[in-house]
């Protein structure tokens, strides 16, 4: 068990590194804005769930009628269908909510709340910040198939689904896309996992086991 003292101590640094990293944003965003949108458009042409039908395009955008329900949204995600004209959806994303953010709290965790050595937690950051950004393919991949799956093409809806199976996407893109709950529980899991769960394999990689 950890002395009160000590989770006070790490819980109160690791919300400074995150306040630090979140004040960086105006700055980081000059990069990590155009890396998460050709990152975004390289995800969908290597997997495609459309079959080659729809060509996914992620543009620089503050549209103003879809920014109300996406904080900070700043790219717009353009779903353009290659044989039927007229039949184009589009989306709203940020690349701060929904890719910056559980980005910096898990850097946070890992700065501030993680008591492993420096060497061991290079190592194990590395690991948490490819599941996380497995986390944040995963969230675009739901977003763009739910716009895609309310969109019409010839007044039909573009994706058959049961009511059921529509329900179950609709509650699985409000967790994963739209409900802020999911950018700060996915990168605590994460971090829980390689900061607690593995604690006896890191005393025995430090022990050179």
């Amino acid at each position: 068990m950890f002395p009160a003292r000590a989770i006070v101590k790490h819980g109160l640094l690791a919300l400074l590194v995150y306040a630090l990293l979140l004040l960086a944003w105006p700055l980081v965003r000059l990069a990590y804005r155009p890396l998460f949108q050709a990152a975004g458009e390289f995800l969908f042409a290597v997997a495609d769930p459309f079959g080659g039908e729809i060509r996914v395009r992620l543009e620089s955008s503050s549209d103003s009628a879809l920014a109300k329900d996406t904080p900070h949204m700043d790219t717009l995600v353009h779903l353009q269908h290659r044989r039927f004209a007229g039949a184009d959806s589009l989306a709203a994303a940020s690349s701060f909510f929904h890719g910056y953010q559980p980005t910096a709290f898990l850097l946070a965790l890992f700065l501030g709340a993680t008591n492993l050595s420096w060497s061991l937690r290079r190592k194990r950051l590395l690991w948490a910040l490819v599941l996380l950004q497995i986390f944040v393919g995963l969230r675009l991949y739901v977003g763009v198939f739910y716009a895609y799956a309310r969109s019409q093409i010839d007044g039909r809806p573009a994706i058959e689904l049961s009511a059921g199976a529509s329900r179950c996407l609709f509650w699985l893109w409000h967790f994963t896309w739209a409900e802020p709950i999911a950018t700060y529980v996915v990168p605590l899991t994460i971090w829980a996992l390689f900061a607690f769960a593995e604690r006896t394999l890191a005393a025995g990689e430090e022990a050179g086991v």
